[in-house]
């Protein structure tokens, strides 16, 4: 469920296998990065082996399966 559906900041989170992989949903939206990245930090833990993006419009912030970008 989107709390901000206009918000600049977005979690997304992508389906699992090689051949069919891509944007499952948007999980969340938010104008505060603060805010944004503590979704993030969640649903990274919530889906442990799944691929989850923060993102500011089109640029990615953070991905799970690059923790070196973990914020």
């Amino acid at each position: 469920m989107l709390s901000n559906t206009e918000g600049k900041y977005s979690v997304e989170l992508f389906k699992e296998g090689a051949h069919d992989a891509g944007q499952e949903e948007i999980v969340d939206r938010h104008d505060n990065l603060t805010v944004a990245r503590a979704i993030y930090r969640g649903r990274v833990s919530q889906y442990p082996s799944r691929l989850v993006m923060l993102r500011d419009r089109r640029c990615v912030l953070a991905r799970s399966d690059r923790p070196e970008t973990m914020p």
